[in-house]
């Protein structure tokens, strides 16, 4: 009976454990507005609305247009000095004049998506 006992405690802590994880780790959903075309490694973005999807924790996320997913992206987490007042995309201009998407903030959080030196995979779901 005692085992028994000791079986169902570790059971337990097994089952909040993994109740815990997953919510730390929920997944992200945001919507962003490029307005001009741009870069992600090579793949071309053009304008337009897109979601982010991404799971907290996790180093990877993906760029939605409408239901169909365009490509994923590896990104790091970077901290702001203050909340974004709005949701904001920013790039940079390379040599050859087209934009690099480096970073998306999002409206009232303190952190944002860095972007860089990132493999951009084209989706085809």
């Amino acid at each position: 009976m005692k085992r028994w006992i000791n079986s169902l405690v570790v059971a337990m802590a097994l089952v909040v454990g993994l109740a815990a994880a997953t919510a730390f780790a929920q997944e992200v959903n945001r919507s962003i507005v490029l307005k001009r075309d741009a870069k992600v490694g090579s793949q071309l973005l053009p304008k337009g609305e897109y979601a982010v999807k991404y799971v907290q924790g996790k180093d990877e996320l993906v760029i939605l247009q409408g239901k169909r997913e365009v490509l994923t992206a590896t990104y790091k987490v970077t901290k702001l000095d203050k909340a974004a007042a709005n949701t904001s995309v920013v790039y940079s201009e390379e040599a050859d004049g087209s934009f690099q998407l480096k970073r998306i903030e999002f409206k009232g959080k303190d952190s944002a998506l860095v972007l860089e030196n990132t493999v951009a995979k084209a989706s085809g779901k």
